[in-house]
């Protein structure tokens, strides 16, 4: 099917803006922003900005669920026993590797969104995403027989996990995406799967 031409306008333009958005948020902050800031960053006019958004706030906070209701489709189909086989066999774990590969085509916005210039709700954000992510995959994973097993409470167990992936995420973009997403899957696979004890080597 054909995309419209309007349809392409369309996507130009909130491109160009979410592009003028991270531009002006890394010169002077969100606070000092306006929209003629940004019309004149965009170079369009402020008629076109407003059949999009109504305001900077809400540009911004749109494009943040676009990019959460992506992540959230790619986490869907993340599965614990698929993962813990990945890991067993010290492979990056192939759903890992197409979410980082996501933030990756997404550097620019995400970097500065999860930086200290960025929105500190949209971090607590990722956390409780990734939170309930997790309290589902683990509920549906580990039978109601097994779960007074669990030597943590689930609670601080999920809120560890996701807290220190969000922590390595931040730390990926901080110190320049040296390592390719499928290297980072790797570490990440790891991380989780085997604690952060037991990848030193010293719990041996």
């Amino acid at each position: 099917m054909m995309v419209k031409k309007t349809d392409l306008r369309k996507l130009r333009t909130r491109k160009l803006l979410r592009q003028a958005l991270v531009e002006l948020m890394q010169e002077k902050g969100l606070e000092k922003i306006t929209v003629s800031d940004l019309t004149m960053r965009a170079e369009i006019n402020r008629g076109t900005f407003y059949l999009h958004y109504k305001d900077v706030t809400d540009l911004l906070q749109q494009c943040q669920q676009q990019l959460m209701d992506e992540l959230s489709l790619l986490a869907n189909e993340i599965q614990i026993d698929e993962l813990l086989t990945a890991a067993k066999r010290d492979e990056p774990y192939e759903k890992i590797v197409a979410i980082l590969e996501f933030w990756y085509e997404h550097t620019d916005f995400s970097k500065l969104m999860l930086g200290p210039k960025g929105d500190p709700a949209f971090a607590m954000g990722i956390r409780k995403f990734m939170q309930q992510k997790l309290f589902n995959k683990l509920t549906d994973f580990i039978p109601e027989d097994q779960a007074a097993n669990i030597k943590v409470p689930k609670d601080y167990l999920i809120a560890f996990i996701s807290s220190a992936n969000v922590g390595v995420l931040q730390h990926w973009f901080e110190s320049g995406q040296h390592q390719s997403p499928r290297e980072l899957a790797l570490i990440m696979t790891r991380l989780i799967a085997q604690g952060p004890v037991k990848v030193t080597g010293l719990h041996e």
